[in-house]
């Protein structure tokens, strides 16, 4: 048995949905406006719409929703990430995305910087640049720019983080 998107309830594999049966409630449901795609959310998952005012939306989401019960939904690393994400959204804490820190080799970065173009590869043990090898992309920054740089920030892989925000004085 494997979870239903919906309400936790377990499904039998008898009970799964096909890929026609998929295909025949999208086609049913794309033409609807709004009010009846609410009515046959209620009618499909027992439960009332979430209060989505964009009937495109809404049909996505139902769409996803059946190919979740049919395929399974998100895994569990996925479901754990998203989770710290609604928590920490509900602290009032901020979730901007965070470039990610490994980068495979192979990978080439580009910067362009004062009309020239820069191509830096990702190697297994560092970065090649110009036929040299570097540990650090904060070197190659500094090659190209003669000044200290973040290398991650220089090329785009990191945000500089704004100062916090000053409350005015009355």
């Amino acid at each position: 048995m494997r979870k239903n998107a919906t309400k936790g309830r377990q499904r039998h594999a008898a009970d799964t949905i096909s890929d026609s049966e998929i295909e025949t409630l999208l086609r049913e449901w794309t033409p609807l406006r709004l009010g009846d795609l609410r009515a046959a959310w209620r009618q499909r998952f027992g439960e009332a719409p979430p209060p989505i005012r964009s009937r495109d939306v809404l049909l996505r989401l139902m769409a996803w929703r059946i190919q979740a019960e049919a395929y399974g939904g998100l895994d569990a690393k996925t479901q754990r990430k998203l989770d710290s994400i609604a928590e920490t959204l509900e602290r009032g804490g901020d979730c901007a995305p965070k470039a990610a820190r490994s980068l495979s080799p192979g990978v080439v970065l580009t910067r362009e910087w004062k009309g020239n173009v820069h191509r830096v590869t990702v190697l297994a043990e560092g970065f090649q640049y110009l036929g040299k090898a570097y540990g650090s992309l904060s070197d190659i920054a500094r090659t190209i720019t003669g000044t200290r740089w973040s290398g991650p920030r220089f090329f785009g892989l990191e945000q500089k983080t704004p100062p916090p925000r000053r409350e005015a004085k009355r």
